[in-house]
Order: C-alpha cells, then structure tokens, then sequence
C-alpha cells in the first residue's frame, strides 16, 4: 500500500553508516568465517544471546522496523514477516540494505543458513519510509509510526534521524507511547564530545535512545552524544542479513538500536509466559527499566554511554 505524504517534506535520512564488508550469499561468507580473526557473530557472542534463548526467543512479539524496506525473499527472514507497508512510492522492496540489515539483527530465523536475530521467534512489521537512496519525510515517519501502533506493533525500532522535529511526528511517536507501544530508536552517527548531537526521533526524551559500542564495551567514535541517550549495544562490525539475499557487515548505530529492540522482545515475551504481574510492561518506560536492570551501570548515566552495555543474561536467568 503507497501512502501519498502530505506537504510536510523536512528531510529524514539514514544515520551515515559504513559498510565493512559484503558478502553475496552464504558461500561468499565462507571466506571470513575462516579467517580466525574474524568473528562473525561476536555480538551475540557478548550478550550471550544462546543462553538467552533457553529462555525466550521472543514468540509472540511484533517488532515494527521503519527503514528502507525489506529483502522479502532473504533466506534468514522466510516467515519472519507478518506485515509490510509502503511509504515512499517505491514499493517495499530493499535496494538500499539497511532496512533488510536492521531486519536480520532482530529477527532473522534460526534455520542454518546464515545469521540468526536477537529474537528469532519475533515477528516483523515493515514500514518502507526511507527510499533506495536513503532519504524521506517526517510526515511518512509519522504516517508509519501511527500505522505501526494500529497494526498492533508491541515494539517500534528506528535506525534513522533527522535534525529537525515536526508536530506531526510528535504527536504521532506520543501517541503511541501513550497506546502502549515501546519505541527504540537510534542516536545517530555524528559523534562528537561535549556536543548533543542527537538527531530526532532519538531526542525525545521518552523514548529509548540508544548509542553504539565495540566489541570491547567502549562507546564507538561515530556514536551520538547527549542526555537522551539510555543504552549502548553493539554497532561496530555487525554482520547481518543485506539486500539482494546477500550479508554484510555494517557499522553504526542503526546496527546497536535493533539489538536493544531485539532484546526488547525477549523481555516481553518472556513476561507473557510467565504472567509477570508483579513488575508489569504496560509501556516504553516500563521497558525502559526493565532493560536497566541489564545495564552495566545502572546507577551512573553519561552523555556517550547512556547507563552502559546492555548485559542480558544475568536478567534472564533469574
């Protein structure tokens, strides 16, 4: 479905990222899977993600992803997802990757082929409101964070920015806050010390904003400062699923926000299941503190690093 935007048209576009390294398909994988500096996985290795999913994989959880669209024959995300919508024109079709990218690191599906999400059993809502090139609206963001809400999105993962606001997309992003909905978006890539660079939607205030680290735990040059930001997670070197059916290996904080909304999932989930009424997720803040308690230091907070490295298993094995 092509929703025609209105004649709000501020710009929104892809935080810059880098593209490390491609990989066509499994077998051009193969190359760096044997080289024994390479490790491919080494995100999920660090949030010890397969000890993890002995307790949840997410089932049940409707992750929307709002990006360039989606790679809707890749391999690793056949039955992975459940809805599209198209708001550039363009069709849903990913030329880009990024959307298809984004994808993968929270749900691509555990099924031997290539890579497997954060929370393989959560299913996937698509909003194409970037095009190919990687620009788009405010208004498309905010029409698609509003369709999102509507289709039942438990969770609403944004791997872009702005520089600008718009009360449409204000109003669209509270709105579904206040239905309930969690909202994880990126802090973008325009990292700099002493300077709040958050782009918008990561600069509001309520909703979870997270920054990029590498795979020792330290905060990524790139990564956005400011006061919003909540969490880090992984962004630096992230192999995931890309356009065409092929992988590649990414780098930025659009790679760190699917992660924290994967991990998102896994909390939800694993609450349903268990009945949890005694410290309910009802909303984005409730989330918000349940994923501190994973947080490496949940008493201190900074400009780059938010409260830290998210640090799963320990929250899952209670």
């Amino acid at each position: 479905m092509y929703v025609e935007p209105s004649a709000v048209q501020a710009e929104m576009r892809l935080p810059p990222y880098d593209l490390v390294e491609l990989a066509r398909d499994t077998e051009g994988l193969a190359p760096f899977a044997m080289q024994r500096q390479e490790r491919l996985r080494w995100g999920e290795e660090l949030l010890r993600l397969p000890d993890v999913w002995q307790r949840t994989r997410g089932e049940g959880v409707r992750v929307a992803v709002l990006d360039t669209g989606i790679d809707p024959d890749h391999p690793d995300l056949q039955g992975a997802v459940e809805q599209t919508c198209d708001f550039t024109g363009e069709g849903i079709e990913d030329l880009n990757g990024h959307g298809t990218h984004c994808a993968g690191v929270i749900a691509a599906r555990r099924n031997e082929i290539g890579f497997i999400g954060t929370a393989p059993l959560a299913s996937l809502l698509i909003a194409k409101v970037l095009r190919n090139q990687g620009g788009g609206t405010l208004r498309a963001v905010a029409d698609a964070v509003t369709w999102a809400s509507e289709e039942g999105a438990d969770i609403i993962s944004m791997s872009l920015g702005g520089s600008a606001s718009s009360p449409e997309l204000f109003e669209a992003i509270h709105k579904a806050l206040a239905n309930g909905t969690t909202i994880v978006c990126s802090a973008g890539n325009s990292g700099a010390l002493f300077t709040n660079s958050i782009g918008y939607p990561g600069r509001y205030g309520s909703v979870i904003t997270v920054a990029a680290h590498d795979r020792h735990g330290q905060p990524s040059g790139f990564s956005s400062r400011g006061a919003e930001i909540d969490f880090m997670a992984p962004g630096h070197d992230i192999w995931s699923t890309f356009r065409q059916g092929g992988y590649a290996k990414l780098s930025g904080t659009s790679m760190a926000t699917p992660f924290v909304a994967g991990l998102a999932a896994l909390v939800l989930a694993k609450h349903r299941e268990a009945g949890d009424h005694t410290t309910p997720i009802r909303n984005c803040e409730d989330m918000r503190q349940h994923l501190l308690r994973m947080a490496a230091h949940p008493g201190h907070h900074d400009s780059a690093r938010g409260h830290g490295p998210l640090l799963p298993f320990a929250y899952f094995a209670r």
